[in-house]
């Protein structure tokens, strides 16, 4: 009934519960749990949520009354000591000052093939955005992988914020040359019915390969699937933008299995984690000139807990190059993102070789530059390029929010570009706000005076059961998010995101069951 058709859009599109799947087309109730069955109801169902780890499955159905969990997909994360590391930073579609770095650090011969033997070479994410050569340099990687294998090396890509705003289908950052290199794939039938979404959402000709492509679930979304947001060699521990004590606490395994199945599956939520102004992709606090001794104690924090000696991170360039920042205890950050893509700042093609005994050297073009040559008190003072009005660092999340409504296309009837697609077919466009009697008749019903998260509980709740009452098909937990972000304020969802989510599959679950009962 009402209840099975908003729970199926809740399950489908956010990853929670284990009882609905996509079927035929259409939303509906196609297998259901047969243990544990009782017939609570929301109005009873109001204690204390039962976990906020993340959840482990979801669901995705495969049509017909089939369905498939989705556990969280296997990542290899932590990886032995090796004799030599070499890692770049951001090279945002320059796909020259890839290869420069790579035969720099005779990694690369002349041809193209793969000279570096044993070698760990790291590519610290942000292949994506400001150049035109995006696909000529995951091209180039992913051909490599393979030899580098063959040799006993090995090739790892990070995802950096911009792979992950392209997953997100936030384009504000794609060269305008960028836009045709990437082919379609799928079934006829099925990249019809796309092209006709994207074209009934007044998305332009010219952008729908881009999406089709990086949507999750798309074709280049799977190859980014493969790679991690964070890994450890040895000592030393590589990340876009830096892990904080939240991150290790969480699990940095956990952070790239929950990506790698964003990334993989349309039906899924993207994870909180990867999306917050400090996530693994967005941190800066170890990248500015100066980190604040709260920061350098967090960083030295950090690497006591994973047993490292060294972070090596990109994500916010250097105007003096690549360059280390020290803790007390003598653990480093080491910061290297140049800008050197041609599309960013044409900074020095650099990049930073770690040997086993924990020798730190950085590769460029006039030689070996030692590593003490780049320590803080060798560089001296640097303007923090985040400070002045470059345009070179792209905004946090946070910052993003205002900015991003001036990507959706005239028709799109205020849909946010990565609400779009999930794009599953079978769901209709998701609106960033809801109908504003409805936000009204919650806010009367809104008690002020309880805390906050009981506040948030009964509004969960009461959403919830009017858009059961009311066949609401199109309800998700963006959705929620932004109806409660109108009545206690956006600030408040933020901070208990976890919560509401945790309260929205508990909720869903009680119908569930419920669900279950009746049809016992």
């Amino acid at each position: 009934g009402a209840g099975a058709a908003v729970l199926a859009v809740l399950c489908a599109s956010c990853g929670v519960g284990d009882a609905f799947v996509v079927t035929s087309g259409r939303m509906g109730l196609s297998k259901l749990p047969r243990t544990a069955i009782s017939r609570m109801a929301p109005s009873n169902a109001r204690r204390a949520h039962a976990s906020r780890a993340p959840a482990i499955t979801a669901v995705f159905g495969s049509g017909g009354d089939d369905y498939e969990e989705l556990p969280l997909p296997p990542v290899t994360t932590f990886f032995p000591a090796v004799d030599r590391i070499v890692a770049v930073g951001d090279v945002h579609g320059d796909v020259e000052a890839l290869r420069g770095c790579m035969r720099m650090a005779k990694l690369l011969d002349n041809d193209d093939k793969w000279i570096g033997g044993e070698t760990h070479f790291v590519q610290i994410g942000d292949i994506l955005d400001r150049g035109d050569e995006e696909k000529e340099c995951l091209d180039l990687l992913v051909d490599l992988k393979p030899q580098a294998i063959a040799a006993g090396g090995c090739i790892h890509v990070l995802l950096g914020n911009h792979e992950v705003m392209n997953a997100d289908l936030d384009f504000r950052y794609v060269d305008p040359n960028a836009w045709d290199m990437w082919s379609e794939t799928g079934s006829g039938t099925l990249m019809m019915k796309m092209k006709d979404r994207l074209k009934s959402l007044g998305y332009p000709e010219y952008m729908r390969r881009r999406i089709s492509a990086f949507r999750p679930g798309g074709h280049v979304a799977q190859e980014l699937a493969k790679m991690q947001i964070a890994i450890q060699i040895g000592e030393n521990v590589l990340v876009h933008g830096g892990l904080r004590r939240k991150h290790v606490e969480y699990g940095i395994d956990t952070i790239n299995s929950v990506t790698k199945r964003w990334l993989m599956h349309p039906a899924v939520e993207k994870p909180a984690i990867i999306d917050e102004s400090d996530s693994p992709v967005w941190a800066r606090l170890y990248s500015t000139p100066s980190p604040t001794v709260a920061s350098i104690g967090e960083l030295d924090d950090v690497l006591t807990m994973l047993g490292a000696k060294r972070m090596i991170v990109g994500h916010t360039p250097q105007l003096k190059g690549i360059n280390s920042a020290l803790t007390d205890s003598g653990k480093e950050v080491w910061r290297c993102d140049t800008g050197m893509s041609k599309g960013m700042m044409k900074g020095p093609q650099e990049c930073i070789e770690v040997l086993r005994d924990g020798t730190v050297h950085i590769l460029t073009w006039d030689g070996i530059v030692p590593a003490d040559l780049r320590s803080p008190e060798t560089i001296g003072d640097v303007v923090d390029v985040c400070d002045i009005d470059t345009g070179i660092c792209t905004p946090s999340p946070e910052e993003s929010k205002l900015m991003l409504s001036d990507q959706k296309p005239a028709d799109a009837e205020g849909i946010r570009p990565f609400d779009l697609l999930d794009l599953d077919i079978n769901q209709q466009p998701i609106k960033s706000g809801a109908d504003d009697a409805e936000v009204e008749r919650l806010r009367a019903l809104d008690d002020e005076t309880l805390e906050m998260l009981p506040r948030l509980n009964l509004l969960v709740e009461k959403v919830i059961e009017d858009a059961v009452q009311a066949d609401d098909k199109t309800l998700t937990k963006k959705k929620i998010r932004e109806t409660l972000s109108r009545i206690v304020g956006r600030q408040n969802v933020l901070e208990n995101q976890e919560y509401i989510y945790s309260t929205v599959d508990r909720v869903v679950q009680s119908y569930t069951e419920a669900a279950a009962g009746t049809r016992n």
